[in-house]
């Protein structure tokens, strides 16, 4: 069976200027060798945990979960659309000012699968509505508060604001947690070294015992999902695409996984090839797991033509739309 050729729409990475959107744009201090220019490269921006996407709201809705979440159909600076979802886990800045015509930028975890449809549609775990006068950073920050990008290094401060979302002082480690940080200056180095003005602790999902795997419906007996250290769920690559209807093989000469006519890859490689196209990353390497070999549930929505793939209370559901 032919694999589709996916052309995915660029998103931004997740370091913006909310007053301007370019970084550390015009800084000025005697004191600080100021950073003027965004040193995150593409290597970086690969490692970064969240990216973002930005535009302006043409449309609010409700979304059927109905919870209180809402669907925000937005469009980029090149009238490219997309539909964001805004549920009341989302942090919000300015929520207040939720309307047609006001900017919205969107932070969402890299690692979280998306459905591949068009418009794409977003899970927005921080938004920003409006602009704002300091520079925002969302990301993983490590032991040593630097982010996962290596972008950014906090040096905390006795004027630092440390709060968790509903506003309350944050009283608890500051390591290896998910930051919204809101920053002035920072340094010319890498990482930029900055003292942020202001850091939102996001909280910590609670976890999910997965159990099976369904596919268009049928549950796969047998198939169990795991998870690796980052959390990323990780599902046997033979097991779900042959039910998906692709062939699944071993190149010897090349030593990689084939799966259909168009795709391969290497084990413990965060690096895909489509149609002799190499360096595609889906932020998780295939593992070797009691002699299976396991890839990141974003594998089938990115190139087995999955219109579905996502965790759903103790399951992991993916669908393939018929004709496709």
């Amino acid at each position: 069976m032919k694999i589709r050729k996916i052309t995915a729409i660029a998103l931004s990475a997740a370091v913006l200027s909310m007053s301007t959107f370019t970084a550390f744009a015009d800084m000025i201090n005697e004191n600080l060798d100021v950073n003027t220019k965004d040193p995150v490269n593409e290597e970086n921006e690969l490692k970064s945990r969240f990216m973002s996407y930005k535009g302006v709201i043409k449309e609010v809705s409700d979304y059927h979960r109905g919870d209180g979440a809402k669907m925000v159909a937005i469009e980029d600076e090149n009238g490219l659309p997309a539909n964001i979802i805004i549920t009341e886990d989302t942090y919000v800045i300015n929520r207040d000012k939720l309307a047609v015509g006001e900017t919205l930028t969107v932070f969402y975890d890299a690692l979280r699968p998306m459905i591949l449809i068009y418009p794409p549609q977003i899970s927005a775990e921080v938004a920003v509505v409006g602009e704002i006068d300091l520079n925002i950073k969302v990301d993983l920050f490590d032991k040593d508060l630097v982010s996962a990008d290596n972008f950014l290094k906090l040096n905390i401060s006795e004027e630092t604001e440390i709060i968790s979302e509903d506003g309350s002082k944050f009283e608890g480690e500051l390591y290896n947690r998910k930051f919204v940080v809101l920053y002035g200056v920072s340094t010319r180095s890498i990482p930029a070294q900055t003292n942020p003005t202001k850091i939102v602790v996001l909280g910590e999902e609670e976890p999910v015992i997965l159990s099976e795997v369904v596919v268009n419906g049928k549950i796969l007996e047998g198939v169990k999902p795991i998870q690796n250290d980052d959390g990323v769920i990780m599902l046997p690559v033979r097991a779900v695409s042959e039910e998906l209807g692709y062939e699944v093989g071993w190149n010897q000469e090349a030593q990689k996984v084939t799966v259909g006519d168009l795709l391969s890859f290497e084990i413990d490689k965060d690096n895909y090839t489509m149609d002799d196209t190499s360096g595609i990353q889906l932020y998780a390497a295939p593992t070797l797991e009691d002699g299976l070999t396991y890839v990141p549930l974003s594998f089938f929505s990115e190139f087995l033509n999955t219109s579905e793939a996502q965790a759903l209370n103790s399951q992991v559901v993916i669908t393939k739309d018929l004709g496709i």
